[in-house]
């Protein structure tokens, strides 16, 4: 994206902030330095929604750039969940940034039994969903 590497990572480590740029993404709360709890509703073929996440950033190299989160995520109404760890490693060149992430993800229960192709479909869509929000509140 065409922003400089220091502005991207501050956007990127103001949690609150960021969220707003993850679809289905509300009622971010901070509950230590490096926990948060938040909403997220995701619809998957027919199925909706609504977990209650805990995210912990658990690696943190500010001056690599890169850190590593982990993601809890329960959906109480259908007793489907969702474990990730991500990782994210920044890189500038020329005055644009280039962000690689990395997942790993398990997802459970009811919305689990749908297939890895239909979940995977439905994660790259929010991620790309999340890098167009990004990109366009960085880049204006």
């Amino acid at each position: 994206m065409a922003a400089p590497v220091d502005r991207v990572w501050t956007f990127l480590m103001d949690v609150p902030e960021m969220a707003g740029c993850i679809p289905g993404a509300s009622d971010v709360r901070q509950l230590d330095a490096t926990t948060y709890e938040a909403e997220v509703k995701a619809k998957i073929g027919p199925v909706s929604a609504a977990f209650g996440c805990t995210i912990a950033i658990v690696a943190l190299d500010e001056a690599a750039r890169a850190g590593v989160v982990e993601v809890r995520g329960k959906d109480a109404k259908i007793g489907g969940g969702v474990n990730a760890r991500m990782s994210m490693e920044l890189r500038e060149d020329g005055g644009t940034t280039t962000v690689h992430v990395g997942s790993d993800i398990d997802v459970l229960g009811k919305i689990g039994q749908y297939g890895h192709g239909m979940i995977a479909k439905r994660a790259e869509a929010m991620l790309d969903d999340f890098a167009a929000c990004v990109r366009a509140r960085l880049e204006s």
